[in-house]
């Protein structure tokens, strides 16, 4: 039986791996992923936001040739690196939500 290939068509190497169950390595490498497509998504809709901003016609090539302003240019690497940094976040085992306050639990809490 021969080697996989990658869905580009180059030959498949051993997995890289960072934690010791592999199937953690997995699950990261699909998280990754699907953010790498989200990613992308979310920029060719403002891509499509601001074509459709400018009154320019809203074609598929339209969009695979849009040329931004410097300002449009910003704001997509602004919202990129927005993107990013959220998604790192959470690899820092900080908190990410402060929760209710203290007093305010006690509100809920009718039991």
């Amino acid at each position: 039986m021969g080697m996989m290939q990658h869905p580009t068509g180059l030959p498949m190497k051993p997995e890289q791996t960072f934690f010791d169950d592999p199937a953690i390595d997995r699950l990261l490498a699909m998280i990754m992923t699907m953010a790498a497509e989200l990613n992308v998504t979310r920029d060719r809709l403002a891509t499509l936001e601001m074509l459709m901003e400018s009154g320019q016609p809203v074609t598929a090539k339209a969009l695979d040739e849009f040329d931004p302003t410097p300002e449009q240019a910003g704001a997509l690497a602004a919202a990129r690196q927005a993107f990013s940094s959220e998604l790192m976040f959470c690899t820092l085992g900080i908190e990410a939500s402060l929760g209710a306050p203290e007093d305010g639990v006690d509100r809920f809490d009718k039991g």
